[in-house]
């Protein structure tokens, strides 16, 4: 084996959920005195997860890389738009003794009178920078079309979503092959499509009129997301999808002057609005749905571990695991959304309000996982600032949440209360 053969790749720059089909090395590309000292097999065809990326961490510590056959980085993940932070042009100008990761001190060259360039010669560098910048184009033009077929996939479900709702309303039943294709839907794009577009499709402002549809929907996707971080098998994440998705059946019940009310609900209003868990429940038993996991999960939505909660003031552990769960996505969906009742925040403004404790009657635990998986999430992508620049997140401190660091036309940034997030970028909308 040889150091030209492989590609030193950092650990931060792959891709959740990518099938890496080759093996994956640790060790030195060489010794200190040139000679070749080998690589160790860590593992082989693997899908890049959270897991595998924590137990390479560990492998490989305290190097952050590891390293991945040369010609499968250029004919496989090139390929496919996974450039892993550098270009194909970067990759194949590694030769034998010769990596541009690792300077190395070598004998000085002999001098060699160079030859002679016609004046209209390019300059140095400029082949491979062009290279670099055609590359960048491609990435780009392939994000944005990979966006628009989750953009597409989400409003097809959307739609399917917004009939059940319309229907519910209607006859105080629910159609069960329609919810059953949404969760179908819903469960494929999670585990199939990479995790921060289906965020950025979730965050996408939406009128007052489509609130309730939307916003049952994109807790069932979220829902999806932290089962499959938790690493549910397939039918407690389909039932934790479905618990997300009828969880607010029972407001197509509720009087819509009260649902549509923008000023703060009276007492007497909020009384019956509390009534919803329980006028799911009746709809779902209606209509035939006999799951005793997901009917716990959505009339115990809204209970809270510290007992303040409704319909019946349950208190830890007598709340089902669904009904935690589903509490953490309905909030998130909530704070996000440009809605009657609230306005918008920044993912990061959510998840310091969570870390800090403004939500402390949610279970810590699920939060605790929520928190760290959509930090990880967050890292590398595109926000915009209250001034309206646009931004790309480099690190985001455990213990400073609301303020990440961040690239802005390579100046790096340390965000604080005067310059800070705004919101997500829309690929669409703000390119």
């Amino acid at each position: 084996m040889h150091s030209f053969d492989f590609v030193p790749v950092k650990l931060r720059t792959l891709p959740l959920d990518v099938y890496l089909e080759c093996k994956i090395y640790s060790g030195k590309p060489e010794e200190s005195d040139g000679t070749d000292a080998g690589f160790s097999l860590l593992c082989e065809n693997q899908t890049v997860t959270q897991r595998l990326l924590d137990r390479l961490k560990r492998a490989i510590f305290p190097d952050t890389r590891i390293y991945i056959d040369r010609q499968y980085v250029i004919g496989a993940l090139f390929s496919k738009g996974h450039y892993l932070g550098f270009s194909e042009a970067d990759v194949t100008a590694i030769r034998n003794h010769e990596n541009p990761w690792e300077k190395k001190k070598r004998p000085a060259p002999i001098p060699v009178k160079p030859a002679p360039k016609p004046k209209d010669s390019p300059k140095p560098g400029k082949k491979i920078e062009l290279e670099i910048v055609g590359a960048k184009i491609f990435q780009d033009k392939l994000r944005v079309e990979k966006f628009k077929k989750t953009i597409e996939e989400y409003n097809i479900t959307k739609d399917i979503a917004e009939n059940m709702i319309n229907t519910a309303a209607e006859t105080g039943k629910v159609d069960k092959k329609q919810g059953e294709e949404i969760t179908r839907n819903i469960q494929k794009q999670v585990n199939s499509t990479e995790t921060a577009l289906v965020l950025r499709a979730i965050n996408q402002i939406r009128s007052a009129d489509e609130y309730l549809h939307t916003h049952c929907m994109n807790v069932a996707y979220l829902n999806g997301l932290i089962g499959k971080w938790l690493e549910f098998d397939e039918i407690r994440q389909n039932e934790l999808v479905e618990t997300g998705l009828f969880h607010d059946l029972g407001k197509t019940q509720i009087a819509p002057e009260i649902m549509q009310k923008v000023e703060p609900l009276e007492a007497s209003e909020f009384d019956e609005m509390k009534k919803h868990p329980v006028l799911a429940l009746e709809m779902l038993m209606k209509s035939g749905m006999r799951n005793k996991a997901v009917l716990e999960g959505v009339i115990q939505h809204h209970e809270r571990v510290n007992g303040t909660g409704y319909p019946k003031g349950l208190a830890a552990n007598d709340i089902c695991e669904y009904a935690r769960i589903t509490a953490i996505s309905d909030t998130y969906d909530a704070m996000v959304t440009r809605r009657v009742h609230a306005e918008s925040h920044s993912p990061f403004r959510i998840l310091h309000e969570f870390e800090q404790g403004s939500y402390s009657e949610l279970d810590f635990r699920y939060v605790n996982v929520f928190i760290s998986c959509m930090v990880e999430e967050l890292k590398g992508k595109e926000i915009i600032m209250n001034d309206g620049r646009e931004a790309i997140v480099l690190y985001v401190n455990p213990s400073r949440l609301l303020y990440p660091i961040v690239e802005i036309d390579g100046t790096i940034i340390k965000t604080d209360d005067e310059f800070y997030c705004a919101r997500m970028k829309n690929i669409l909308e703000d390119d």
